[in-house]
């Protein structure tokens, strides 16, 4: 008896993967655009990206980017002017700093190692050492780690 794997069919195309990541690049929401009727329901997105590696890469590629953007904005939103009435001026810093503290939370839960996905300083998987030394002891220790 021969037993045939069926390679399953992709749940969305190339093509609409693309559309959806373009979306996100933009700043747009994966809710939002999958309630146009042309677009399939995000939870059919979830369950693609998941099961497809290629299409799993391509999300996380858009997503990080997708951070890069929102950091601009946080930068746009602090240096814009403020209104030159004071009453108004603090009500805006503080609409500000709530509307920056989101998008900063976000980027930090989506893309903690920023646009490329990995730590860039290369000191990540160097060896430290620690000297500890007493103040009238003959010698220091030393731990390497």
């Amino acid at each position: 008896m021969t037993v045939k794997l069926i390679k399953k069919k992709p749940r969305l195309s190339k093509k609409l993967m693309d559309v959806i990541c373009e979306g996100l690049m933009e700043g747009r929401s994966l809710k939002g655009m999958c309630r146009q009727s042309d677009m399939p329901s995000h939870m059919t997105v979830y369950r693609h990206i998941r099961e497809d590696e290629d299409a799993y890469q391509q999300y996380d590629s858009a997503r990080q980017i997708q951070c890069e953007i929102l950091r601009e904005q946080i930068i746009e939103l602090v240096e814009a002017p403020l209104p030159d009435d004071p009453k108004l001026a603090m009500a805006e810093v503080q609409r500000r700093r709530l509307e920056a503290d989101q998008k900063d939370k976000f980027i930090r839960q989506l893309a903690p190692l920023g646009l490329r996905g990995r730590t860039e300083d290369g000191k990540g998987n160097q060896p430290a050492t620690i000297t500890v030394s007493w103040q009238g002891a003959d010698e220091a220790v030393e731990v390497a780690g």
